[in-house]
């Protein structure tokens, strides 16, 4: 990892001459941003230093909390880490011109300043880092596009505390321009403020639900860039949608009567000569490209956890749906999970449908990469292939062996022999723990409404 230095960092400032705080932020286990906010006078020491933040601030479930299944965060006495601020992420915050935003990375300690010793695993980003350094020296080498749907909503909600759709839309219009034009002055800053941080962000679409859209990220090799890009993406849409007094929701299934929120990776693999290992005239694929759908397959389902990392991801996997409900692959239908898009033979790519709008895009795309790995290592064929011709669908039925619940899919994860090896069981364990422990924390925080109907 490079480091910002001093210089880059008074080089920013030069620019910028009304900045009176530096946000370091990280993306934790769950992918929320966190983070410090410092005085600059007190920032430079960030630069020369690093900041002192304790490890449990990675593994922080959705509530807030620290797992009280490995004891981490308490037993352990809660010691620090050492953030480090990474090059090229110092960047300008739109919504706050008073702002500049850098991006840091936990390391376990360092030796001098700019050599890490022991990056820590427990920050996705380094573990993110861990995976794609198994392909150095393989000739493989991945580009990768993340996009991500989310619905707008009011502030306000209504009267039982559920979300109502931004300025009470109540249609379905999917590729409706109309519903573009409605909301076109919030994407259109979206999209400078996209421009200000270097989020490569392309086209917005509007989705299959009332107030549900979708922006897309332009493909690129630098793989660690990718996931800060959709992990920053996020928080753009989140930041400017309420400055327009909406809120921008990446939550899996906030209706039960309306369809989901995806985050789907596109990804393909170019040889060090530049040249695309998945290109062919075959709409079914090369060999290359079927390897790597087996290694997506094989990866599928002991990544659901990561895919869908919450309760609610998993009200979204429904048959007829558009969303992964087994392993099928085909080219040209939503109806698979493992989609070979139509377009140039060049351009040969995957797209892999499974995870949650909501999930992690560092740990989503460590699995993905896990599964790529894989899958050009073994050499197997893909099952599961359903024809661009079937008129019965892919989606009819759900395979029995998919996890239908978090605490099914966290078994078959604990389990996983093939992603022990890229992840380690350390944090396989880590992750366990947390979402056990948020588990917990839910059952214990409330008793839904419809639990007084069905037993009062």
């Amino acid at each position: 990892m490079e480091l910002a230095t001093q210089s880059e960092f008074d080089e920013v400032l030069n620019r910028h001459h009304n900045i009176q705080y530096v946000d370091f932020i990280f993306a934790d286990l769950c992918g929320y941003i966190r983070g410090k906010r410092v005085p600059i006078l007190e920032a430079t020491k960030v630069f020369k230093e690093g900041l002192l933040m304790p490890f449990s601030a990675f593994y922080l479930d959705v509530l807030g909390g620290v797992s009280n299944v490995k004891s981490l965060g308490w037993t352990d006495g809660d010691p620090d880490g050492v953030l480090l601020p990474i090059s090229k992420s110092i960047k300008p915050v739109p919504w706050d011109d008073r702002i500049l935003q850098v991006m840091i990375s936990l390391a376990d300690k360092q030796q001098k300043w700019g050599v890490i010793k022991n990056p820590s695993e427990v920050d996705p980003r380094n573990m993110l880092k861990k995976i794609i350094k198994k392909f150095e020296g393989t000739g493989w080498n991945p580009v990768v596009a993340f996009e991500l749907e989310f619905y707008l909503f009011d502030k306000k909600r209504d009267n039982e505390g559920k979300p109502v759709v931004a300025l009470g839309q109540d249609k379905t219009q999917v590729y409706g321009i109309a519903d573009l034009d409605i909301f076109k002055d919030l994407l259109h800053e979206i999209n400078e403020n996209c421009k200000i941080q270097n989020v490569p962000a392309t086209n917005a679409t509007s989705e299959f639900s009332p107030g549900q859209l979708e922006v897309n990220l332009r493909h690129g090799g630098d793989l660690l860039k990718a996931a800060d890009d959709a992990a920053m993406l996020r928080r753009i849409i989140k930041e400017t949608s309420s400055r327009y007094g909406f809120d921008a929701s990446f939550m899996a299934k906030p209706y039960l009567d309306h369809t989901g929120s995806g985050q789907h990776l596109h990804i393909s693999c170019y040889d060090d000569a530049g040249k695309n290992i998945f290109a062919t005239k075959n709409r079914y694929g090369n060999d290359f490209l079927k390897y790597a759908i087996s290694g997506f397959q094989e990866t599928f389902y002991d990544s659901f956890p990561i895919f869908i990392p919450n309760v609610n991801g998993f009200r979204r996997i429904q048959t007829r749906n558009f969303v992964p409900v087994n392993k099928s692959w085909s080219w040209n239908r939503r109806d698979v999970s493992l989609r070979i898009p139509a377009g140039s033979d060049s351009s040969k790519r995957i797209e892999h449908r499974v995870a949650s709008a909501d999930a992690n895009p560092y740990l989503v795309l460590a699995c993905i990469l896990s599964g790529l790995h894989y899958g050009l290592t073994k050499k197997q064929m893909p099952t599961n292939q359903i024809s661009f011709d079937n008129n019965e669908g892919a989606d009819k039925e759900a395979d029995p062996e998919m996890p239908k619940t978090l605490t099914q899919a966290l078994e078959r994860f604990k389990n996983s022999k093939i992603l022990r090896n890229y992840f380690g069981q350390e944090y396989i364990d880590l992750y366990i723990a947390v979402k056990q422990g948020e588990l917990e924390h839910m059952e214990q925080s409330f008793i839904p409404r419809e639990e007084y109907s069905f037993y009062l």
